[in-house]
């Protein structure tokens, strides 16, 4: 099935962006070159790393995408029946994978749904609208490239009661006052009868969340390591790969996994494209990503500052992962 041939049924939206060259050159000035050295986690993502990232959530280490899995498909019934959504609006969309047991359960009790994806990569949302479209003969796809917050002031009205999803834990590689600007903004967006759909990993043994994101078959290590090749690729830089190691670190005072790449020797790392050089020590880290991790607690703490209110909350017997549903706070 032909995209131009679904205009019916599917509508893209592009907003206007930043020239990405130019952001990545800043985020790497402003990251790579100061102490202590960061490199935004967003830059994972090229074509070997979203493959990379696949294979990580296949692994036996990495628990949340299979739990989170999980615990959609015990309970999409229960949250089906308490929303009653007419469409679903998702950010982070990707290929839509998990949020297809959402939109498989309204297809067998809607004549007629809307699904509204929310994602940086074109190619991805085509791919998972032309999927989509030919499962469901009943779905309306809407979909919007671009960041979060732009997206979603940007989104058009669909058919309420609309059912908000943020799922794959991925709200804990923000900031928390980047998470409270970000579900503000979805508050907001919202009317009295929508719902938020919230994937959160919950703080655990040590131990397991580290092996989570350092797992024994080395995946994680390659995707760690491959922004590097992005940088080279895009920037012109000279990274030599075999002279970094992978680091996964549990902060238990900040209650966040913590991922370096470690220089093992003194090297200086050329940027021609910046026309500047990064010296770096034997052992110096770069923070290349940050997951926080959550309590029943700190979760409330987080919907109270950004006007949500809990309305269900599922979590397995083992309490490694919450599903959390939300309402506008009045």
């Amino acid at each position: 099935m032909d995209l131009s041939l679904q205009s019916k049924r599917f509508h893209i939206h592009e907003l206007p962006a930043q020239d990405s060259s130019d952001v990545l050159r800043q985020d790497v000035q402003e990251g790579l070159f100061e102490r202590p050295r960061s490199l935004p986690p967003k830059y994972f993502y090229d074509d070997e790393g979203s493959k990379l990232f696949d294979a990580i959530c296949k692994t036996q280490d990495y628990y949340p995408t299979r739990t989170e899995a999980k615990l959609l498909q015990e309970h999409v019934a229960s949250i089906i029946d308490v929303v009653k959504p007419n469409s679903c609006v998702e950010l982070g969309a990707g290929t839509s994978a998990k949020t297809e047991i959402i939109l498989s359960k309204l297809n067998s009790s809607l004549d007629s749904f809307s699904y509204l994806s929310i994602d940086v990569c074109e190619e991805v949302l085509c791919e998972s609208a032309l999927r989509l479209l030919d499962k469901y003969e009943n779905l309306h796809v809407e979909s919007v490239v671009g960041e979060y917050i732009p997206a979603i002031q940007a989104a058009p009205k669909l058919k309420g009661p609309v059912l908000y999803a943020f799922i794959g834990s991925s709200i804990g590689n923000f900031t928390e006052q980047e998470s409270i600007v970000l579900l503000s903004a979805i508050a907001k967006k919202m009317n009295t009868e929508d719902y938020f759909l919230i994937g959160m990993d919950r703080v655990k043994d040590k131990g397991v969340l580290e092996r989570a994101y350092d797992d024994s078959e080395g995946v994680t290590a390659k995707f760690n390591l491959n922004v590097l090749n992005v940088l080279n690729y895009k920037l012109g830089a000279n990274f030599d790969l075999n002279k970094f190691s992978h680091q996964a670190l549990y902060n238990e005072s900040l209650q966040q996994i913590e991922m370096y790449l470690v220089s093992q020797c003194e090297q200086d790392v050329t940027f021609p494209t910046l026309d500047k050089t990064v010296s770096l020590e034997k052992n110096e880290k770069i923070l290349t990503e940050v997951s926080r991790k959550y309590t029943k607690s700190s979760i409330k703490n987080l919907f109270e500052k950004s006007g949500l209110q809990e309305v269900e909350h599922y979590e397995l017997f083992n309490k490694y992962f919450s599903l959390v549903l939300a309402k506008k706070k009045m």
